[in-house]
């Protein structure tokens, strides 16, 4: 009962509900299939800001998955889709209330159970949307908190059954959040987060996204480094 009751405390499935409206009539409207899309990305974008999200951060890791994509030889028009799908990707956190994000004391073990739900959330507005880059980004919302060794959520899938793009925005995504301040912790340093992923490969990222990811280290600093004097949010990847 008591897991039931924060379910319903931390889920907010009438942001999904607002979302999913806005997406149809956008859907509907006269405009061509690119502006559509653009609109859609706009609407998605927004959305997530509202609800905490940096946008500079959402930049961030769209432009580092563009380059860890081109530099795995993913092709133009593959990683141009991978560009768009990595600003949407997390969309489903809209559905989880903001105070949970913001909490100084670490999540109870119920409550990030039900956090996690985020990454399914997500894929279920995105594959409803019915685009090319939107069913990827379903796929990365789904699978961006996949660990390469097998031990990360939802389904706990592991190395190649987790899908490549996945695989990029997963290093992105932590990159990006590390580079944010967060309550009870500070922002870290393109050093220290260097270290991180690091140690992280082959465990919780694929060797060969991390090795690409060392290999454009400089544009990718350069990409974290852009607006810095922007005020960074509280949130939660």
């Amino acid at each position: 009962m008591h897991l039931r009751t924060k379910k319903l405390d931390i889920i907010r499935l009438e942001n999904k509900k607002i979302l999913t409206k806005k997406i149809y009539q956008i859907q509907q409207s006269k405009l061509d299939i690119e502006e559509i899309e653009n609109e859609l990305i706009d609407i998605m974008v927004s959305t997530c800001i509202s609800h905490g999200k940096d946008e500079n951060q959402i930049r961030q890791i769209s432009q580092i998955s563009k380059v860890l994509g081109q530099s795995l030889g993913l092709g133009t028009q593959y990683c141009d889709m991978l560009e768009k799908a990595a600003k949407i990707y997390d969309i489903g956190n809209i559905a989880i209330c903001m105070e949970v994000y913001s909490k100084d004391d670490k999540l109870s073990f119920e409550e990030f159970n039900i956090v996690k739900q985020h990454t399914l959330l997500g894929c279920n507005i995105l594959t409803q949307v019915g685009c090319n880059f939107t069913d990827l980004a379903a796929i990365i919302s789904k699978e961006h908190h996949e660990w390469w060794n097998g031990s990360g959520y939802p389904v706990q899938i592991k190395k190649e059954e987790i899908n490549i793009a996945s695989r990029i925005v997963a290093v992105a995504d932590v990159v990006g959040a590390l580079f944010r301040k967060r309550p009870g912790r500070s922002v870290w340093s393109y050093d220290k987060i260097l270290d991180y992923i690091k140690q992280r490969s082959g465990v919780q990222f694929d060797e060969n996204v991390i090795n690409v990811f060392l290999i454009n280290q400089k544009a990718i600093r350069e990409i974290l480094m852009t607006d810095l004097e922007s005020v960074p949010s509280a949130w939660y990847a």
